[in-house]
């Protein structure tokens, strides 16, 4: 089916973040409208992965993302790996927001809507693990810790950066809980004891700066960050304060740039997904695809 440009599905996560998109709905729909587009609405339950409302409609040009990263991420694993895929738009109003924030897309809602009107069509980047697809990060660490978060914490054990810990005490507590990984890539082969990994396809989180200005989130390639099992509490301080200054200069703090790499693990790992839990694995493949998303930005 043939897309059309000016017909706008626009999809709501009421329990993002702030629930800023439930006060705001009206306003969006009623100022796309006005500017030409056809609108229909969906409304997302993420706990269940459910959609219901007026569906996923096969023929929207555009599919507009009122949540935080994990209902972006939702919202394009539905229509990744269709015929015809739209192109997406994204009103943040979730809790981090990074993906939008790494595109320039502002947290006001008014703007993030001018975006949608009037912004230009971004390619970048998307990253693939097994059947489960990522825009921005792919993390993992040791499943133990699954045990104490609740799935709405889950985004502030894995996420990326100055966010990895859910506590300042945290990196204590899992001295011994790290995990054994041998990672294939196109880079190489490594092998070690690992407490958290991640590939990322953003240069900022949160505004920390993680890689130099070389990065690109458009060239096929993707950041790997591998932090390794401290052997002492003293070690532990040392990669904390690090992460705590926005750094990842550490001789435990490890950074590979990859197009592919297969992970196995002789333990249980748990990984996320654009800050959303994605479940339990013990060998995952992951792959690069190149400008693969087509995003509107300011």
């Amino acid at each position: 089916m043939e897309l059309n440009e000016k017909k706008a599905l626009v999809v709501f996560n009421r329990s993002a973040g702030t629930g800023n998109a439930n006060s705001t709905e009206n306003t969006i729909v009623e100022k796309l409208a006005s500017n030409g587009y056809e609108v229909s609405v969906s409304k997302i339950m993420p706990e269940d992965n459910l959609i219901w409302g007026a569906g996923f409609p096969d023929d929207s040009g555009i599919v507009v993302c009122c949540g935080g990263d994990g209902t972006f991420n939702q919202v394009m694993n539905r229509y990744i790996g269709s015929d015809e895929i739209p192109k997406f738009a994204y009103i943040p109003c979730g809790i981090t927001n990074s993906f939008a924030k790494s595109l320039g897309i502002s947290e006001d809602t008014g703007a993030a809507v001018d975006t949608v009107i009037n912004g230009k069509t971004y390619k970048c980047d998307l990253g693939k693990v097994e059947e489960h697809i990522f825009n921005y990060v792919a993390s993992f660490g040791s499943a133990s810790m699954l045990s104490f978060v609740t799935p709405q914490q889950m985004k502030k054990v894995f996420e990326y950066s100055k966010h990895i810990l859910r506590a300042n005490g945290e990196l204590y507590m899992n001295i011994g809980e790290g995990f054994h990984m041998t990672i294939d890539t196109d880079a190489g082969t490594i092998e070690d004891d690992y407490i958290f990994g991640a590939v990322s396809n953003l240069s900022a989180i949160d505004g920390t700066n993680l890689f130099n200005d070389s990065f690109k989130n458009n060239d096929g390639v993707m950041e790997m960050l591998l932090i390794k099992k401290p052997e002492s509490r003293s070690q532990a301080k040392e990669i904390l304060n690090v992460l705590r200054e926005g750094a990842i200069e550490h001789p435990l703090i490890q950074i590979t740039r990859i197009k592919r790499a297969q992970f196995v693990s002789g333990s249980d790992i748990a990984w996320s997904f654009d800050g959303e839990f994605g479940g339990i694995m013990k060998e995952a493949g992951l792959q690069v695809y190149k400008e693969a998303l087509r995003v509107v930005t300011p």
